[in-house]
């Protein structure tokens, strides 16, 4: 069955003067135009403003000036609410389009190759804020930080990795690597790397659980220390949908192959007590915390906020 989707993106000349609303519709008319989601009839039928899509949109590389942030998001034990690390994220704000949704810009630097220099930028940032972060997480705190399947692929990948590693406080952090399922891992590389990798003292998550391609095949193969429950999951909890037993039986494969389980898009209090209840260990997501700048969870550990008041 072959399905032909025309995309036709339409700006009225009043509406012309919002280079926000025009810089996002570039921005996701290039992306789509970068997988080779848009056929010819549909680039053809794009608003003239946007056909000038990949001299906004590409090389990404030059998106480096803009990614100077790094937000930290709290993860809390499930039973105590208490601060027990963070996941660093990668933010770009661009000077006309604003905030773009980390889904998008991500997307785009797999699309182009280019994620593993901003993967190298990320790790960088780190670096430069370990000394503030080590002020107000204790030691032993879980830093987790996604890792694509291509840079963990990648000939310089221990390399970047034992470096990293030099550059940060000795014995204070657990760094946990967040590996996606938006890419097949290569197993005859894979099972050799995450061996080094627990060799090395890092652990290893496999993100957005559930959301890809080829999940319990993972499980499976690898040994993975934490599962992190996607967002769509959570947001099942008490709703009569199909997803709902599927929740239950991740957390019952999870506590079989004695996996930590973090979940992830909290937004309600009911949602953390059956998390809690079901035996989920850690918990993320904007009831809790948005993720911060640097500065914002250094404040909110001198309020202190109530993640990180003792229970």
């Amino acid at each position: 069955v072959a399905v032909l989707v025309h995309v036709r993106v339409h700006v009225r000349p009043g509406q012309a003067e919002d280079h926000r609303l025009v810089a996002h519709q570039r921005l996701i008319v290039g992306l789509h135009i970068g997988h080779g989601l848009l056929s010819g009839t549909a680039q053809a039928h794009t608003a003239p403003h946007l056909v000038n899509v990949p001299e906004f949109v590409l090389p990404l590389h030059r998106l480096d000036p803009h990614i100077r942030q790094s937000h930290t998001q709290p993860v809390v034990k499930a039973d105590t609410l208490r601060i027990s690390g963070i996941e660093v994220l990668m933010r770009w704000r661009h000077p006309v389009a604003g905030e773009i949704p980390p889904d998008v810009f991500i997307n785009l630097a797999e699309t182009q190759q280019v994620i593993v220099p901003l993967t190298h930028h990320l790790l960088a940032l780190i670096a430069r804020d370990a000394p503030a972060l080590q002020k107000v997480l204790p030691a032993g705190s879980k830093l987790g930080l996604n890792i694509s399947p291509s840079h963990l692929h990648a000939d310089e990948f221990q390399d970047d990795l034992r470096q990293f590693a030099a550059s940060m406080p000795a014995n204070h952090f657990n760094v946990v690597l967040e590996i996606t399922e938006r890419a097949m891992i290569d197993k005859n590389k894979s099972l050799a790397i995450f061996d080094w990798l627990h060799e090395q003292g890092f652990e290893i998550a496999i993100d957005d659980f559930g959301t890809g391609h080829s999940a319990l095949i993972y499980l499976e193969r690898y040994k993975f220390d934490y599962l992190k429950i996607d967002r769509g999951f959570v947001q099942a909890i008490g709703t009569e949908t199909v997803t709902s037993p599927v929740l239950d039986a991740v957390l019952t494969l999870s506590r079989r192959l004695q996996l930590m389980t973090v979940a992830e898009g909290v937004e309600t209090p009911e949602q953390a007590e059956w998390l809690r209840k079901h035996g989920v260990n850690f918990l993320q997501g904007y009831w809790l915390s948005r993720p911060l700048p640097l500065e914002e969870l250094i404040a909110a550990h001198d309020e202190p906020a109530k993640y990180f008041a003792a229970r």
